[in-house]
């Protein structure tokens, strides 16, 4: 049975399943007439103005005369990974060439295929397994984010926090919130607002954070920074483990990646970064992962017009999860509940107990 493709990228870059063929490949380009003489059956082919380009197996190239430059071998990514999944390819292809490895890669329907210099394939094979794990220098929240506000001002957009506000803004988190700011972030609140790091990285005002839709998130989280998708960061004032983390709030169902430890790591991670892309991508970058759990009512509320839809478990056989005795649903070969926890990756709330408060259940690395 096919697994459902992942879009996920912490999924995808922790199953990335390596397999390597025993075939060594070549890459070819001959003119259309040409092509249509070759019997030999590429593992490609694309249509470029210049004429057709092939990958094929050395052998055959050998035997049907083609002319080619080196050699690779390639890497299938067993994982199932989403056509629409965003940073998978980019995230391998950094792991690889900070190596100082060349890759050539290929996206078909339902895997990622890489092509590699034959004599270091067995350094890509290492990479892909096994991941390097980059340490992550230590830095005092307080000393550096005194250095950090001078480089946002002179640097990048950012207005005057306005001290009348400030005292009303943080008694009113706390309120809200359940926690006042850590140190470090209350010292940027009393000299900046509204700051746009590179174009990409929105940090609200205090009042914009505060109004904030955090009907699905844990009370102790606060949203304070906007991504050009829309998506939010947020922090846990609550300081679970000792730390604040920092939670990328657009990257799952419930189901976040933490991206920092502190509200300062942060700002340093991006200002250090760039524009480009998010520094979080990197597989190593990430801390770990913070899973929502919310109370019956709101998971009831989010999904009960999908739940409708699914409609009665009239099937003609059984479900196919596990020791289920219900009939499948319409279009599916699951029941409702198993159908409906496949899709939305949430215990379904319509068959079973869920938290009485929205909870946060952190997996952080050691």
């Amino acid at each position: 049975m096919v697994s459902m493709p992942e879009k996920n990228l912490r999924v995808l870059l922790s199953s990335i399943k390596p397999r390597l063929h025993d075939e060594q490949f070549v890459f070819c380009s001959v003119l259309e007439r040409e092509f249509k003489k070759l019997t030999i059956q590429p593992i490609c082919m694309f249509r470029e103005a210049e004429g057709v380009s092939l990958i094929v197996a050395k052998s055959d190239a050998d035997s049907a005369s083609l002319k080619y430059d080196g050699t690779w071998s390639l890497i299938t990514c067993e994982v199932n990974s989403d056509l629409n999944a965003v940073g998978f390819i980019a995230a391998m292809s950094k792991m690889i060439s900070d190596a100082g490895i060349s890759v050539n890669t290929v996206s078909a329907f339902h895997h990622d295929h890489l092509f590699v210099p034959s004599d270091r394939v067995e350094e890509v094979m290492l990479l892909l397994q096994e991941p390097p794990q980059k340490p992550v220098p230590k830095r005092d929240p307080i000393d550096n984010i005194r250095e950090l506000i001078p480089m946002i001002f002179s640097e990048h957009r950012a207005h005057k926090a306005l001290g009348s506000l400030l005292s009303q803004g943080h008694a009113l988190i706390t309120s809200k919130f359940g926690e006042p700011l850590p140190p470090d972030m209350r010292i940027f609140y009393e000299r900046c607002s509204d700051v746009k790091i590179f174009d990409r990285y929105s940090i609200l005002s205090l009042q914009k954070a505060i109004d904030v839709d955090r009907s699905q998130l844990p009370r102790s989280w606060f949203p304070f920074c906007e991504l050009p998708s829309g998506g939010l960061i947020a922090i846990d004032l609550s300081e679970p483990n000792g730390v604040y983390p920092i939670i990328d709030l657009d990257c799952g169902d419930f189901d976040y990646i933490v991206i920092a430890l502190s509200f300062t790591e942060f700002l340093d991670k991006i200002l250090a970064h760039g524009q480009d892309s998010n520094y979080w991508i990197d597989h190593s970058e990430q801390y770990g992962t913070a899973k929502v759990h919310l109370k019956n009512s709101q998971v009831r509320k989010k999904y009960e017009e999908y739940w409708d839809l699914l409609g009665p478990e009239n099937g003609s056989q059984r479900c196919m999860a596990d020791a289920c005795e219900n009939k499948n649903v319409k279009l599916s070969v699951f029941c409702r509940q198993h159908q409906f926890e496949q899709v939305h990756k949430v215990p379904c709330p319509f068959t079973s107990d869920a938290p009485a408060d929205t909870l946060a259940e952190y997996v952080l690395k050691e």
